[in-house]
This record gives C-alpha cells, sequence and structure tokens, in this order.
C-alpha cells in the first residue's frame, strides 16, 4: 500500500509534464527560421502553389487552432505524416528507435556493469596494486573523457580501425551490404539470435562496437564520477566509521557504502539517458546506423515539422518514463523514501 501511494503520488506529476513538453515542442518548431511549405513546393512554384501546399500541411490558421488539431491528433495515437518520408511518423518512429535503445541500453550495461565497479573498487579498503592502478586510471578517464567530442571521436574510430587497419566493416549502417537478417524485435542483436543467423550476428557486433565505446567512453565518465565522489563521502561518514568501529566485517561495511552509494549512481544513470538519446544523434550520424537520431537530423535539415514534433515528443516520453522507474527504484533501495511512501 506504501508503494502504490508512492506511485500514485508520482503518476500526478506526469500529466503536467506532458502538457508542458507538448506545448514546449509546438512551438519551438515553429521558431525554426524558414519556410517548410517553399521548401516542399520548390523554387519554381508560383505564391499561390505555395500557399496550396502550406494549407495541405496544415501551416494555415491561428496557432490555437494548429495547436488544438495538434492535441487531438497527439491523444488519438497521431503524431502525423512526414512531408519527407511520405509516412506516418509514428511508423518512421517505431521502425527505427529499436537501433538507437540497442545503442543506448547496451551503453549504460556496460558502463553500470564495469565503469561503477571499478569506481567502487577504488575506494575499498586496503592498498592493493589493483586499488592503486583503478584510482590513477580512472583519475586520468575522468578528466580526458569529457575533451572528446562524440562525433569526433567516432570519426577517429573510423580512420583508424576501418580505414586503416580494416578490422571492422564499413560503417554504412547496422548490417554491411549484402547481408540481411528477419526483422521480429527491430533489434538486429537479437533478431540475428533469435533466427540462427550467426553471420548477421557477428557483422553487426563488429558493427556495434565502435558506436558503443564512443557512448560509453564520452558519457559514462559522469556516471563513474558521481559514483565515485559519492562512495567517497559515504565512506567518510559517520554511521560508516560506527560500523567499523563496533567490528563489522569488511565485507558487510563494503555493502552499507554500496547501498548508500547507489541512489546518486541511479539519478546520474537516468540523467545520463538523456545525454545519451541527444549523443546518438550525431554518433548515428557518423556511424550511418539508421536509428531516430539520424531520423531526426533528417527532419531537421528538411525542417520536417511533424517529423521533429515526433521525435522530440517519444524522446521526452522516454525520459519521463525514465524517471518513474528511478522513483521506483529510489522506493526500493532507500528505507528512508520507503518510510515516506
Amino acid at each position: 500500500m506504501r508503494f502504490l501511494r508512492y506511485f500514485r503520488r508520482r503518476i500526478i506529476y506526469v500529466i503536467p509534464q506532458f502538457f508542458g513538453v507538448l506545448i514546449i515542442i509546438f512551438m519551438i518548431v515553429r521558431l525554426v527560421p524558414g519556410d517548410p511549405a517553399r521548401l516542399m513546393a520548390g523554387s519554381l512554384v508560383s505564391p499561390e502553389g505555395v500557399e496550396i501546399v502550406r494549407e495541405r500541411m496544415g501551416l494555415t490558421g491561428p496557432l490555437y487552432l494548429q495547436f488544438w488539431k495538434y492535441l487531438k491528433n497527439v491523444f488519438q495515437g497521431d503524431l502525423g505524416k512526414s512531408w519527407f518520408t511520405g509516412n506516418q511518423v509514428i511508423d518512421d518512429i517505431v521502425a527505427k528507435l529499436p537501433a538507437t535503445m540497442e545503442l543506448i541500453i547496451l551503453a549504460l550495461i556496460i558502463t553500470i556493469a564495469i565503469l561503477v565497479p571499478i569506481a567502487l573498487k577504488s575506494i575499498s579498503e586496503g592498498n592493493s596494486f589493483i586499488k592503486k592502478l583503478s584510482g590513477k586510471s580512472l583519475f586520468i578517464y575522468g578528466l580526458t573523457a569529457g575533451c572528446f567530442p562524440d562525433f569526433w571521436l567516432g570519426l577517429i574510430l573510423i580512420l583508424v580501425f576501418f580505414a586503416k587497419l580494416g578490422w571492422i566493416p564499413a560503417p554504412v549502417g547496422q548490417l554491411p551490404i549484402g547481408i540481411t537478417c528477419a526483422s521480429i524485435t527491430g533489434v538486429v542483436l537479437i533478431d540475428s539470435l533469435l533466427t540462427a543467423n550467426w553471420l548477421a550476428f557477428i557483422e553487426h557486433l563488429k558493427l556495434l562496437i565502435l558506436p558503443v565505446f564512443v557512448l560509453v567512453f564520452v558519457y559514462g565518465s559522469g556516471i563513474m564520477k558521481v559514483t565515485l565522489v559519492t562512495a567517497t563521502s559515504v565512506q567518510k561518514s559517520d554511521f560508516i566509521r560506527f560500523a567499523k568501529n563496533c567490528g563489522l566485517p569488511a565485507k558487510k561495511v563494503s555493502s552499507y557504502v554500496k547501498r548508500a552509494t547507489y541512489p546518486a549512481t541511479v539519478t546520474m544513470t537516468a540523467l545520463m539517458l538523456g545525454f545519451l538519446i541527444g549523443g546518438a544523434v550525431l554518433v548515428e550520424n557518423v556511424f550511418s546506423w539508421g536509428g531516430i537520431g539520424q531520423y531526426a537530423v533528417r527532419a531537421v535539415t528538411n525542417m520536417d515539422y511533424t517529423a521533429i514534433q515526433g521525435v522530440v515528443l517519444v524522446a521526452a516520453l522516454i525520459n519521463i518514463i525514465i524517471y518513474i522507474l528511478v522513483d521506483i527504484v529510489y522506493f526500493i533501495v532507500d528505507p528512508r523514501i520507503e518510510q515516506l511512501g
């Protein structure tokens, strides 16, 4: 019952957040310089023809009427029709979103499975060689990771590992030219396993290495730093000193430190997810990944209002869902919040 009350209070905040996102998306897109109707009609069409195109695109009439129509369509599950691809925006997003989520989820899994344990190990008791090495390595990594733009690092890696060494296939998408895989979930890594297409699995894995490495290297440092700083602060806290003075085993004390560190790590992971969605836009274009990030860039280039609105709305909804999940995780790992429930 505590959990249900806590969850209900959090869900209430979603409603104003959602309406705020809709208003901001609608207004900001229309502040972008340029005339999409002229772009779609072409430079040789007369002003009368451009007005006809503008009316077909739904860009005529007062803004509040345009917004009301947009609002009704959104609540009916209609994000509009892309002016550039000619498809329903929701269909384009459903087709391309799995490729982007594959990159983001793999990057988060690797960060949590490798960087977070290394950060916790570096502040553990003792004076081992591994502790010293991990501490120095994390310090150097934390200083350098933020200095590399993700797109620049991706281009350098392509130059080295494809152009010079030839260790990976050409970065032309999720699979090399000539290799196909039946689509079941939209995630090639999973689909190739489900269909036992081992050639597609191996080749896709090769193409995954560099974009995932770029995302982990550039954006994983934030999660690692927060974990390291929080764990160091917790280790110096009064309740940890009290636990040590009581003679509790080092393993038990370490579990206290980890549990007290988890809320900060979870928060930073959720924040980093938003950065990863934004970072995937440039990384996908560098590696021609064909996900929602590349779709968004093409929509901006072609002033495709409906596609831009759809992508931003989906990204905002993903972030809202993630923050709700973070609140649930908080309820589980932090007993103080559980008491408030």
